[in-house]
């Protein structure tokens, strides 16, 4: 009854299925894809672009997870809706602060900035123990993903910076196994250089610490910040430099809000953001796309 083309590498699979069986398709877009290829290629994210318009000529309706993604597509005349991939509520488990902290070794004057997820390039994870050479020894870093030689690799250069009393990262963790790190963090950061897509795309990792109460460090791209300054649940850095982050984590430190903000994500991400509440949205288009409504 209803063919969704999950990110473009199926896009073309599914317009293709659209035209053998005559329903309509769907295309779910996470990324700004010919932003992402354009990365490695700038020829190919030309092809890229023009074959994601002349692909979604086909398409009943975008859903997409930022409004800077769907804009592209609104100004192709395309019906959009702007999604939130977070978690359900089902999903979050939350542990006891005090207790997660102690498991860890920490004080109760340490303050933790935590990152749960990919060690991958592009996070500002060098960045992060950089700055911690300019702040006071109790700030602490908690850093918990994979892959495990990243993680190895991390753990190296802390030591070698004489930071290993200050830093603790661990490997790849199921996402079950991750409240208590949530539960010791005082502020998380999310530190993606500047890139195209970065700017334009909405890490779920965002989601997953507003779920935990955990307040949040983001740079200032126009998907991510206006969410966060929402409210506030956390703070922006105008950019993903060393100095700009030192700054930052000095201020949020020193305002005393970090559990404030983060309380204040919490109750967002329970009002607003989570799959219980953007599910009736995704049906809804669901319905209207399968009997030839308007959205």
């Amino acid at each position: 009854d209803l063919i969704v083309a999950h990110d473009f590498e199926v896009l073309r699979a599914g317009a293709m299925a659209k035209r053998w069986t005559r329903k309509p398709l769907i295309y779910d877009s996470h990324e700004d894809w010919p932003a992402l290829i354009a990365e490695n290629s700038a020829r190919e994210a030309r092809i890229a672009k023009a074959e994601e318009r002349r692909l979604c000529r086909r398409v009943a309706h975008v859903i997409t997870v930022s409004e800077p993604i769907a804009g592209k597509f609104r100004r192709m005349k395309k019906d959009t809706t702007v999604l939130y991939n977070a978690r359900p509520e089902s999903e979050i488990r939350l542990a006891d602060r005090e207790a997660s902290r102690r498991s860890f070794g920490y004080g109760v004057d340490d303050f933790v900035v935590g990152f749960a997820g990919a060690l991958v390039s592009g996070r500002g994870l060098e960045i992060l123990l950089g700055a911690l050479p300019t702040l006071p020894p109790s700030t602490k870093a908690l850093i918990v993903g994979g892959p495990d030689e990243e993680a190895r690799r991390l753990r190296a250069l802390a030591q070698a910076e004489g930071l290993q009393d200050r830093v603790r990262v661990d490997g790849y963790r199921s996402f079950r196994e991750l409240a208590p790190y949530y539960a010791s963090m005082d502020v998380g950061v999310i530190l993606l250089d500047r890139r195209p897509n970065h700017e334009r795309a909405l890490p779920n990792k965002l989601f997953d610490y507003m779920a935990h109460g955990v307040a949040v460090i983001v740079p200032d791209y126009p998907a991510i910040a206006p969410l966060v300054l929402e409210g506030p649940c956390g703070w922006t850095v105008p950019d993903v430099q060393l100095e700009a982050v030192s700054a930052i984590l000095r201020e949020v430190r020193a305002s005393g809000e970090a559990r404030t903000r983060g309380k204040i994500g919490r109750e967002a991400y329970v009002r607003k953001y989570a799959w219980d509440r953007q599910e009736e949205q995704f049906l809804q288009i669901v319905r209207a796309v399968t009997e030839g409504h308007a959205v």
